[in-house]
């Protein structure tokens, strides 16, 4: 049985934002015997969104909370990450395992994460609050207060989390003048039918321009990211939908089955990129957990598993020390890997989407070469399992 608390006290927690990171500490401090309100903004909750990595790092957290079995057993066990250019020279062939070639990424459907969090913390007995999209917090010494756009107040709270996502109202009422980055570029996100067996990642890169990625989520079915620049999405669309296809299909065509089922612009899902890592990650009683607390553009595929790992750290010290203490060890562990692949994140993302032809075309000649590299492979291959720590430390071994 997990402490309550170091005195055995349950503490009155409202976490905001029903997302990886706030579903995934609603089970862990529910299953603890604290008091969880989670606060949702949207009206309704079910499963939304395309597909993800699960990398070996959020495994050992959804093991944790009994959870992964039955997550992958409706995902894609995948053992590469592999890309080319157009022209079909091969940039990189990395596997999720490390270089001892051990474990597996899956691709996973958000939408059977969500269902398994949003399960388990009902039945660990967090309370849900819909339709709460947060307007105000009052923190007192002794307690914080939350309102709500429709007026209504929650709480009070011992603790409350901010895991409300990378556009985090929490993190700009802790971090006021931290300003988060726009980047100019974004992708179309969708699921289609997957005609051809693969335990890989796929990515195709057109110079820096146009990247485009298949990831297999199990079943016969696939997530599809096209990436473009935000003001490329109406002239995209005006050209229309066998424009598109035609495009797609001539850069990469294994994804032809997958976009002929998507069929419309109606079923991709634009999703612009943001950078914010803030100075404050935590006051006196309120913290931040997952995309709130470090915000990148998805080429690392680390942001769940990054808010995953967030939630059982901050459970475990919580288990352990009053919430001061807990807050600061929280902040001191997560900091380093936090900073490590938002960094990493930000130096990469102009090599794989940008108006830079000299980018693109450096990546095109440096990646090949330090894929041979032993101690770049290496790195490389840690980074891409979500298993190095930082710069110069890795999780696991």
């Amino acid at each position: 049985m997990i402490p309550t608390s170091p005195d055995s006290i349950p503490l009155r927690i409202g976490i905001c934002g029903f997302g990886v990171a706030g579903g995934a500490l609603a089970i862990l401090l529910a299953r603890a015997g604290h008091r969880v309100t989670l606060l949702e903004r949207a009206p309704q909750v079910g499963p939304v969104g395309a597909g993800f990595l699960l990398q070996p790092s959020g495994q050992r957290v959804l093991a944790q909370l009994g959870l992964l079995e039955p997550i992958v057993a409706q995902a894609a066990r995948l053992e590469h990450l592999i890309a080319f250019t157009e022209t079909g020279a091969p940039l990189t062939d990395l596997r999720f395992g490390g270089i001892t070639g051990k474990g597996c990424a899956y691709g996973v459907h958000r939408g059977v994460l969500f269902t398994a969090l949003h399960t388990a913390a009902i039945e660990a007995g967090a309370r849900i609050v819909l339709g709460a999209e947060i307007a105000g917090l009052q923190e007192t010494p002794d307690e914080v207060l939350i309102r709500d756009e429709a007026g209504r107040t929650h709480g009070p709270f011992d603790l409350v989390i901010g895991a409300d996502g990378s556009r985090s109202w929490v993190r700009h009422w802790l971090n006021p003048t931290t300003a988060r980055v726009e980047y100019e570029h974004g992708a179309w996100w969708g699921c289609g039918r997957c005609e051809w067996p693969t335990s890989e990642l796929y990515q195709v890169a057109r110079s820096a321009r146009r990247l485009l990625g298949l990831l297999p989520l199990g079943h016969g079915r696939c997530t599809f990211f096209w990436g473009l620049r935000r003001d490329e999405v109406d002239p995209t669309k005006a050209r229309g939908f066998a424009a598109f296809r035609t495009e797609v299909i001539a850069l990469c065509p294994r994804a032809e089955s997958i976009i002929d089922d998507i069929g419309s612009f109606d079923q991709l899902m634009f999703a612009g990129y943001q950078q914010a890592l803030p100075n404050r990650v935590h006051s006196a009683r309120v913290v931040l957990a997952g995309d709130a607390a470090h915000a990148m553009s998805p080429h690392l595929g680390q942001g769940a598993n990054l808010a995953l790992l967030d939630a059982e750290c901050l459970g475990r010290h919580l288990a352990a020390s009053p919430i001061p203490k807990a807050l600061s060890a929280y902040a001191a562990e997560r900091l380093p890997q936090s900073r490590y692949f938002s960094l990493l994140s930000r130096g990469l993302s102009p090599f794989f989407q940008s108006d830079s032809a000299l980018l693109g075309c450096g990546r095109d000649l440096a990646l090949p070469l330090m894929g041979e590299v032993p101690w770049f492979r290496r790195q490389m291959e840690l980074s891409v399992a979500g298993l190095k720590r930082g710069f110069l430390d890795q999780l696991w071994s």
